[in-house]
């Protein structure tokens, strides 16, 4: 029988075996699909962060600190600082924007934007919820939340597969002795979303006919105006017939382990060869004089059976260059970062004709391009979703707010490639030598890049090419301008 392909399949089962809950599948989750998901965000955090055991390394010798390189920290950090970059939000409507401009800026919407992006990207999928509080004072009633997508449960529709129509968000609470689950269940019914929360034993909470131990909240319907799941969940991939996304570094697990298995070795090539390892035919002997066992590894000695009729006490020759490692690093790596669509650049390092060339910039840039504007497709698909329901749901259900009929609120983000300040500069100076635009024109297009310019410069400009051309009529301008402006006429 064949193995069932899932999103997870490159992940589950090589990550390594640290005791607890660290590296578990989590058994309280009821769907095998879930478990494996789960699992997997938690497996992708460790391999980002580095953490021990990640990986099942081979130990070599004595040797019990492997060395794990950031490879999938550089991939994931490569590509978050082109995915949605500059994000921003356009209401049509003037006080609209102020409206929105405030509750973002209440929210920590921007910080919290960066944090779930990043993670997303970490672990394949990333979360949103909005809440509300009526008793709140206005202006304040609104809440939106970045969520850990490890406690979203979809809900689908038997008949539509690719239809949610509600969700479970689940939290495991210490209760006396035991462990809890707390779910918060949204569901789309012919009155509308509804809400409630309830306690569950562990085991339960997932079973349709499962009774909970305590009710928090009964089914209470939202506002009639909020008609979507107040969960917006964003896919770092998307994949047909898949409800769920991928991590960044899904499919390089094994060349990430590779590196650090090879600079692991080249570690302990060194140790061994800077320490020293040593052959003997003398028995080792314990502090009581008795025979022990020589321990083989760094600095140690290994003793040798032979016909040899002098003690000896050698040596070993150890490995003459690591040159053959670094190129197998180079190599790992290499492939690594254009498997993922990173090239040099993308993570700082490049060479300054390249980046002084526009063309040979674009040609290097173009895969983590490619690359970052597919995520943007999904992320501003979401964002999109989210910001029309608060515009049209949550304000006005819950601040009061109603703006006119037609008014929009959308997402937008930045270009991605560096900005070149200098060859801006040029091709506007250029076009103005070549009366291609006018004065107006290139002041308006050299605010963009940064540089402030009165609001009287035109008229300054004027008044010093006049001087410069004709000093005895400018003259007579000016005093007439300051004879008009004290209340006479000619």
């Amino acid at each position: 029988m064949a193995t069932l392909f899932t999103p997870y399949s490159t992940i589950t089962g090589l990550s390594g075996t640290v005791t607890g809950t660290s590296n578990a599948v989590p058994t309280w989750v009821p769907w095998i699909i879930d478990q494996e998901r789960v699992f997997s965000y938690q497996a992708y955090e460790e391999i980002f962060w580095g953490i021990p055991d990640t990986f099942k390394l081979v130990s070599r010798g004595s040797e019990d600190k492997p060395i794990y390189l950031p490879s999938g920290r550089k991939i994931v950090e490569a590509c978050d600082r082109y995915v949605g970059k500059n994000f921003s939000w356009q209401c049509s409507d003037p006080n609209g924007q102020l409206f929105f401009d405030a509750l973002f800026a209440r929210e920590a919407f921007l910080s919290q934007f960066q944090g779930n992006k990043l993670y997303g990207i970490i672990r394949g999928d990333w979360c949103w919820h909005i809440t509300a509080n009526p008793l709140k004072p206005a202006g304040s009633r609104i809440t939106i939340r970045a969520m850990d997508p490890g406690s979203y449960f979809p809900i689908f529709d038997p008949n539509d597969v690719d239809r949610v129509i509600g969700c479970h968000i689940v939290e495991l609470i210490a209760v006396g002795d035991e462990t809890q689950v707390k779910r918060l269940t949204y569901r789309k019914t012919d009155v509308g979303i509804t809400s409630e929360i309830a306690m569950f034993a562990l085991d339960d909470w997932g079973e349709a006919d499962s009774s909970p131990v305590q009710i928090i909240q009964p089914v209470t319907a939202l506002p009639p105006l909020i008609t979507a799941l107040p969960v917006y969940h964003v896919k770092n991939f998307l994949e047909p017939q898949n409800p769920f996304g991928s991590s960044e570094m899904r499919g390089l697990e094994r060349i990430i382990s590779a590196l650090n298995q090879s600079i692991s070795d080249e570690d302990l090539t060194l140790a061994m060869d800077g320490l020293g390892m040593y052959a003997t035919n003398a028995t080792a002997v314990d502090e009581d004089g008795d025979a022990a066992e020589w321990d083989i590894g760094p600095a140690k000695v290994v003793e040798l059976k032979g016909t040899k009729s002098e003690v000896f006490f050698d040596r070993i020759q150890g490995v003459g260059s690591v040159t053959p490692f670094q190129d197998h690093l180079r190599y790992l790596d290499e492939w690594l970062m254009q498997g993922s669509g990173t090239p040099d650049v993308a993570t700082g390092k490049v060479d300054v004709t390249v980046a002084e060339s526009g063309v040979a910039l674009l040609l290097q840039m173009g895969p983590i391009i490619a690359k970052a504007e597919k995520k943007d497709t999904l992320l501003l698909d979401t964002h999109n979703q989210m910001l029309y329901d608060l515009l049209n749901g949550w304000a006005p259900a819950y601040e009061g707010v109603r703006l006119p009929e037609g008014t929009t609120l959308t997402a937008s983000v930045g270009d991605k490639m560096p900005f070149n300040r200098k060859q801006r500069f040029d091709e506007l100076l250029a076009m103005l030598s070549a009366k291609v635009i006018d004065t107006q024109y290139f002041r308006d297009e050299m605010s963009k890049i940064g540089y402030q310019f009165p609001a009287d410069i035109a008229q300054r400009v004027q008044t010093e090419s006049q001087i410069l051309v004709d000093p005895v009529s400018a003259r007579l301008s000016a005093d007439l301008a300051a004879e008009t402006d004290r209340g006479f006429s000619s």
